[in-house]
């Protein structure tokens, strides 16, 4: 029987086969010890403790070199014609099986930008100099960036049907959590709300260690990455929450900012929905921009200009990016054009990419913040927001919300 994880990466595994032939390389090899290489959970499912060399193939004849003790992991797996094993350097069986191969296009996993393809060690790329020779090496390598981005960023049925139930537990928690929030407690207490009912539903953060909570910040005490601390809420206090969660391998990544009232308001003061309306705008523009075709600056520009239109400071970080096995996934980034250039904000969007967009108001001195966060996917009919959004301030009073 196939678990749901083999047929994920079983999908994968075809997904690189037909991604090989458009890109004219026969071979791709991966090199991996200890899971050094971040393409081969996605690829393959596992990790693999002892040096491995992994050859995809555009044929589909795809082969696994293992240790001994590894090979019982990769035939689990199914999705190898060949795996063969060497007993103890990997030298003699991996030169021989090259010669086997005879790749003509060896593509390998090297990136100057982006760090999810850039899992080939300096070691490893060394060892394979020293193995079949350094002219030969540079007369058929090639990296595997443009394969590797698309096989991360367009996502399968598997995929997407796990994404979409962690989308669905991050909403989820959301509601129960502000049921229970109450002016007066600290960034941590809240924290701990979303602990417990990560713990009830059995899925764990995904960013960070499982039992992390998301970022709570109240923004009086400064907008950052970083985790909850013992500050207390008050009342007039915005708190932001950026939630990512984990099911079965891949991520949400949603933000939702809430207000504490002060005693006798009934809404949030005019600057303050002012900011979030300008959010919400922004939210609204971006994701009617995304749709395939375009490249990511464009998107980015459309957001930052609400933004900016509103009166307040530009983004200082990108209006989206890219979710999956990661909540920042690589690929085509929703972000600015700047010098040098950025290869990931000049990719072009595609069907079957998520992105977590979030334009957001971000001042200083305490003015008031505003992140918001939702999950789109790029379908061949334009945008699908995944994420149960939120278009009004969630107002907590001292009884709660």
């Amino acid at each position: 029987m196939i678990s749901a994880a083999n047929s994920i990466t079983s999908e994968k595994l075809e997904q690189a086969t037909r991604l090989l032939k458009e890109n004219y390389l026969d071979t791709w090899l991966i090199l991996t010890r200890e899971g050094t290489d971040p393409a081969l959970p996605l690829l393959v499912g596992i990790r693999s403790v002892h040096k491995a060399a992994i050859f995809i193939r555009s044929n589909g004849e795809h082969i696994a070199l293992t240790s001994v003790s590894d090979k019982g992991s990769y035939e689990s797996t199914n999705l190898f014609t060949k795996v063969l094993v060497y007993e103890a350097g990997m030298e003699e069986a991996f030169l021989k099986l090259f010669e086997e191969v005879q790749p003509q296009k060896l593509a390998l996993n090297i990136s100057q930008s982006d760090h999810l393809c850039d899992g080939l060690t300096q070691g490893l790329y060394v060892w394979l100099e020293n193995v079949i020779g350094k002219e030969r090496l540079e007369g058929m390598e090639v990296s595997s960036e443009s394969v590797l981005k698309k096989l991360r960023s367009v996502k399968t049925a598997g995929e997407l049907q796990n994404i979409k139930k962690a989308i669905a537990y991050t909403t989820d928690i959301f509601d129960e959590v502000f049921k229970n929030i109450t002016c007066g407690m600290t960034e941590l207490e809240i924290g701990q709300l979303f602990v417990d009912e990560m713990g009830k539903r059995g899925v764990t953060n995904g960013l960070g260690h499982p039992n992390d909570p998301p970022l709570v910040c109240i923004v009086r005490k400064g907008l950052a990455h970083r985790k909850p601390a013992d500050h207390q809420t008050e009342p007039g206090d915005i708190v932001i929450i950026d939630f990512s969660l984990k099911y079965s391998h891949y991520v949400s990544d949603i933000a939702r900012t809430c207000y504490f009232l002060k005693p006798g308001e009934m809404q949030a003061p005019v600057e303050i929905q002012h900011a979030f309306d300008t959010a919400i705008d922004a939210i609204t523009a971006s994701i009617e921009t995304l749709v395939s075709g375009k490249a990511g600056y464009e998107v980015d520009a459309v957001g930052r200009k609400v933004i900016e239109d509103g009166g307040y400071p530009t983004i200082r970080h990108s209006v989206g990016h890219q979710i999956g096995r990661a909540t920042h996934d690589g690929g085509t980034i929703l972000g600015p054009k700047r010098v040098p250039p950025r290869p990931e904000v000049e990719g072009i969007i595609e069907v079957g990419e998520i992105y977590a967009i979030e334009p957001t108001v971000i001042q200083d001195n305490g003015l008031p913040c505003i992140l918001v966060e939702e999950n789109v996917l790029v379908t061949e009919n334009g945008p699908a927001v995944l994420s149960k959004r939120q278009t009004e301030l969630v107002l907590i009073s001292a009884e709660g919300k």
